[in-house]
């Protein structure tokens, strides 16, 4: 059973007040940090489209984790819900998250703030940074490798996981952030390749192997089983985009009736976010129902229900779902594409049931 850390540990961040300071309070505290030895921390960007699995990933680097190292996560949500918070911090690592749209449209001051706080506190030997499925990592790139950062932070490859099934799909193949991930990334991943066919794993090694600058790695694996040697390979900073990335604001939009329920658009995907009290319990085979009709991209969750409290975790079709202690909330998110109109507050509350 996995222990769900409180929902107030400060290792979490969501908003804050801090985001306001200047940008000169910023370089004042990356400075001092540097005089308190925390400079050219080794840096890695772990990419990948939805479901690709990059927290199953950074979960397997994490427990090659050397003894005497301490690693922190930055993590990015495209929705409300910052459940892979919940996974990193079981693992005692420090995490924190920022929700509520892509990493590189807020590669501003709620980024660097949150950057200088992880490291304060965590004082790492190593950053992993994991950006939403939806986001383009030229800007988090830029941002790293800035004059803000260059004394604090050393840039190393950055890690793009892909599904070889995807490829084939044009849905996927065409759309300029699943291409601009392949892109920038020195390392290039094939995951879930246990699914794939002999044809889809051939084209991901020749997407690969057109890469210009070669990649450092092209490599396959099943179930994020990744080299954390590769983490020390270098960057390439000459590595060019196929498309010119628009920043696109997203927003979290309360729906009218419920300011528990968020809702965010971007890209050609929509996500719906609920938060419940931690006293109300779902029927736990309506909700596995239910969740599987959905045709979600992903589905992210951690819910009580008359069979105990669940994190729930689905791609592809596929659904998980993982035995956890009790939480002082409980929390889902779906991710979408943007064409298909779907009640899911209405389809979760036909879930309720008032016994555990």
């Amino acid at each position: 059973m996995l222990k769900i850390p409180d929902a107030s540990t400060p290792c979490k961040w969501y908003k804050s007040k801090n985001a306001r300071r200047p940008k000169g309070h910023l370089t004042t505290l990356l400075r001092s940090m540097t005089t308190k030895h925390l400079s050219h921390i080794p840096t890695n960007l772990i990419t990948g489209f939805l479901g690709v699995g990059k927290t199953t990933a950074i979960l397997n680097l994490l427990e090659q984790k050397p003894n005497n190292e301490n690693w922190a996560v930055l993590v990015n949500e495209f929705g409300k819900i910052g459940l892979d918070g919940v996974f990193y911090s079981a693992t005692g690592i420090a995490v924190k998250e920022i929700v509520g749209g892509c990493l590189c449209c807020a590669v501003n001051v709620p980024f660097q703030v949150s950057i200088n706080n992880l490291l304060k506190e965590a004082t790492p030997d190593r950053l992993l940074i994991e950006p939403s499925g939806l986001g383009h990592p030229k800007q988090v790139l830029e941002m790293l490798s800035s004059d803000l950062f260059k004394e604090v932070l050393d840039l190393k490859a950055s890690i793009c996981l892909v599904d070889p099934r995807k490829l084939t799909d044009p849905r996927y193949a065409q759309h300029q952030t699943f291409r601009d991930q392949i892109a920038l990334s020195d390392v290039l991943i094939a995951n879930k390749t246990d699914m794939a066919d002999h044809n889809a794993i051939e084209l991901f090694h020749q997407w690969g192997k057109k890469a210009s600058p070669p990649k450092e790695r092209i490599a396959q694996t099943t179930q994020g089983q990744l080299d954390a040697s590769w983490l020390n390979l270098p960057r390439n900073p000459q590595r060019q985009t196929s498309f010119t990335h628009t920043n696109k604001s997203t927003f979290l939009h309360p729906t009218e009736n419920d300011p528990n329920t968020l809702t965010n658009h971007a890209d050609g995907y929509q996500s719906f976010g609920q938060q419940f009290p931690a006293q109300h319990c779902f029927d736990f085979e309506q909700l596995q129902t239910q969740l599987s009709q959905l045709n979600a991209e992903r589905i992210k969750g951690l819910l009580n229900t008359n069979q105990g409290w669940f994190i729930v975790n689905g791609s592809d079709g596929q659904i998980n779902y993982l035995r956890c202690s009790a939480s002082s909330i409980q929390s889902i998110e779906v991710i979408l594409r943007e064409d298909l109109a779907l009640n899911i507050s209405t389809t979760l509350n036909a879930c309720r049931t008032e016994s555990q």
